[in-house]
């Protein structure tokens, strides 16, 4: 017997307002029809002011209402995205996707919920059947008549090129199992409209059962957040990004990582404090045994949001990632830092240049400041309770010629004799391998000075992204390596101050989907 407890999504990028009347009808028809726990997950997204403003409108009507959920998501923009990250807010087995202006029969769910009950793993709305049907006003219809010949000449082009049955992989309207959902997001890199072709490729090839559902589609107003012109560029992009997963064998079945395997991977995750989303990432992917270890920024924002759940964490080792290039540093707050060193917090070109890009070793009073700011991070952290194994650092500039020589005896003595070598040599041709550069320099010093390392790999965006063949290559690690990642579960670092802000955002939500991936 299913379970039939219920979570349903809403992706909402309209009005707070218009939202707001939406939830509540919802509301209305599940608590009169649906005979189950039910929950809606309100997913507000878009530009940053709306987001704010629908979000603050919502709050102040359902707050105190335990049967939803409110979730502001900002980044990577897009529908899919958005689905992915509210999904961590869900907690029940059966998982629904409803659009937010809700132009849909609920009495699809009781049809859909049938069909997960005799075996379906996902059950889909689809208007192309003979017995859907369309209910608007007459001065609707040439709106209406545009988007459905898209419709049509979109899915034209997905049956060609992927072989799919569906004549409607559109719909606003799905119900799933949690399981599928899971595996939904854990491959999904296509973060807009086309994210349902990604679902259809993913049940193709993982053979699950999927049943369409006749729909009744009901048009009372002409609000649409869908812009045909810019989504068929954006749609044309998104096949062949699909396409060229599917030739590689991206929505194929994989068989788990072995414990001996996962063992060597030494995965670190960075940047711990820099936002909430982060730490929610790190933290989500250390429970569940794919992070060993988390390096943790000392004077971040949020360093001690779920910090005690952290160190709870059994076998985690953490680190500090020590910073110069972000934020407040900790000696400017103190004052004790010259106005020829870390004064003010000095951006990385800066320190690259200072080093004549690793040619030449870093000034004196740099060097001075530098060894002190060291000091007062990890006894910051110390301070908090966090038991410091290693270091590593913001943008690597413990790499920087002289660094490591000015640190490594205070590293040792507060107990952190363990470092990070960037030694990859499959950066060669990317903007990282200068990093390989500076590695060479800071391993004399590490050697001298009695630091240990492990070998070490940087994946980018393409391991990220072709998970599958990313985890072909996992498994051919034969000894201890440390992994860098940069997780989180959302987009969230526009809300920073300047002075925090970092460049690196929405590109971490496809890093934990790849790690949540090894987990599974």
């Amino acid at each position: 017997m299913v379970n039939r407890d219920l979570s349903i999504i809403i992706p909402a990028k309209a009005s707070g307002g218009f939202i707001l009347h939406k939830v509540e009808v919802l509301l209305d028809y599940l608590q009169q029809h649906w005979n189950a726990k039910f929950e809606v997950v309100v997913c507000v997204n878009g530009e940053l002011t709306e987001v704010q403003k629908s979000h603050a409108t919502l709050t102040a009507q359902f707050a105190d209402d335990p049967r939803v959920v409110l979730h502001q998501h900002l980044s990577p923009a897009g529908k899919g995205a958005a689905l992915q990250s509210a999904f961590l807010k869900t907690q029940y087995n059966l998982i629904s996707f409803i659009d937010a202006d809700l132009p849909f029969d609920l009495a699809f769910l009781k049809q859909a919920e049938e069909a997960i009950k005799s075996g379906s793993s996902l059950a889909v709305g689809n208007r192309r059947l003979v017995k859907s049907r369309v209910h608007l006003p007459t001065a609707l219809l040439p709106s209406l008549f545009k988007r459905h010949m898209f419709g049509l000449l979109y899915n034209r082009a997905v049956r060609l090129l992927f072989g799919i049955q569906q004549s409607d992989t559109q719909c606003g309207i799905k119900l799933m199992t949690r399981d599928f959902a899971t595996t939904l997001f854990c491959h999904l890199t296509c973060h807009g409209f086309s994210y349902d072709v990604e679902m259809f490729l993913l049940a193709q090839g993982h053979g699950d059962k999927v049943t369409s559902i006749p729909v009744t589609l009901i048009h009372d107003h002409g609000q649409s957040t869908l812009s045909l012109g810019s989504e068929l560029i954006r749609s044309t992009r998104s096949l062949i990004h699909l396409k060229y997963k599917k030739i590689r064998g991206e929505y194929l079945p994989r068989l788990a990582l072995s414990k001996t395997q996962n063992e060597l991977l030494q995965i670190t995750s960075d940047d711990w404090g820099i936002s909430p989303a982060v730490n929610e990432g790190m933290l989500k992917l250390a429970q569940l045994g794919v992070i060993k270890r988390v390096s943790i920024m000392a004077n971040s924002l949020h360093k001690k949001y779920l910090l005690d759940e952290l160190k709870a964490v059994p076998g985690i080792q953490l680190g500090l990632h020590f910073n110069l290039t972000n934020g407040v540093l900790l000696g400017q707050k103190s004052g004790c830092h010259q106005g020829d060193g870390l004064a003010k917090t000095p951006p990385l070109m800066h320190l690259i240049k200072q080093s004549w890009f690793g040619c030449r070793t870093l000034s004196g009073a740099l060097l001075k400041d530098i060894e002190q700011e060291f000091t007062l991070q990890v006894k910051g952290l110390q301070e908090h309770g966090v038991v410091l194994s290693y270091f590593d650092s913001h943008h690597h500039v413990h790499l920087l010629p002289g660094v490591i020589e000015c640190i490594a005896p205070h590293a040792k003595m507060l107990g952190l004799g363990h470092t990070r070598l960037v030694l990859d040599w499959g950066l060669f041709g990317k903007p990282q391998f200068l990093l390989c550069w500076f590695s060479l320099t800071a391993k004399r010093a590490a050697d001298r000075t009695g630091l240990s390392y492990l070998p070490f790999k940087y994946p980018g965006r393409k391991q990220f992204v072709l998970r599958n063949q990313w985890q072909g290559q996992l498994d051919k690690v034969t000894e201890p390596t440390e992994i860098i990642c940069h997780p989180a579960t959302h987009g969230d670092l526009q809300l920073l101050p300047e002075e925090y802000s970092d460049h690196y955002d929405g590109a971490r939500v496809d890093e934990f989907w790849a790690l949540y991936n090894l987990s599974r």
